[in-house]
């Protein structure tokens, strides 16, 4: 069966929002369960950017925003690329936390800019790339908190 165009994008954005609805889970938990107030409202700090993430990708699914003169993605895009490890159950400690953090941020960048490449009109296409900005500035923020807590003598 031939995946239409529509269908395509329907299927990748709706990927993109779950994958921000688990992105805003994850730092939700995250933040709840750090005792010290810094991580505490970095973690709370992303959720919420997180979730405005994921509130763009859905105006844009629903036609609000760009797609309703049909919006094209030009090349397939193969979601399996983009899965990240899900959390383990139990307790994370703050190593493995950013280190998690890292990858999943990592995945959703080259998510975005794979989307962003593959984007047929330039206003989506801009949409894709800020979002892929904002994750790896997500990343890079995980990587000076895991040089500053995990490994604090470099």
């Amino acid at each position: 069966m031939t995946t239409t165009t529509r269908e395509k994008v329907e299927e990748v954005l709706q990927f993109a929002i779950d994958n921000e609805q688990r992105a805003v889970d994850f730092y939700t938990l995250l933040a709840s369960r750090q005792r010290q107030a810094g991580l505490k409202e970095m973690f709370s700090s992303l959720a919420a950017e997180e979730g405005r993430h994921k509130l763009k990708l859905e105006k844009i699914r629903s036609g609000r925003k760009l797609l309703k003169s049909g919006a094209k993605i030009s090349r397939d895009i193969d979601l399996e690329d983009y899965a990240t490890p899900p959390e383990p159950e139990g307790d994370l400690d703050l190593q493995d936390a950013l280190l998690l953090a890292m990858k999943k941020e990592k995945a959703a960048f080259n998510l975005y800019m794979d989307m962003a490449d593959a984007a047929a009109e330039p206003e989506v296409k801009d949409i894709f790339l800020s979002l892929a900005r904002e994750e790896a500035n997500h990343r890079a923020r995980f990587e000076r908190e895991y040089d500053r807590f995990v490994r604090p003598d470099n």
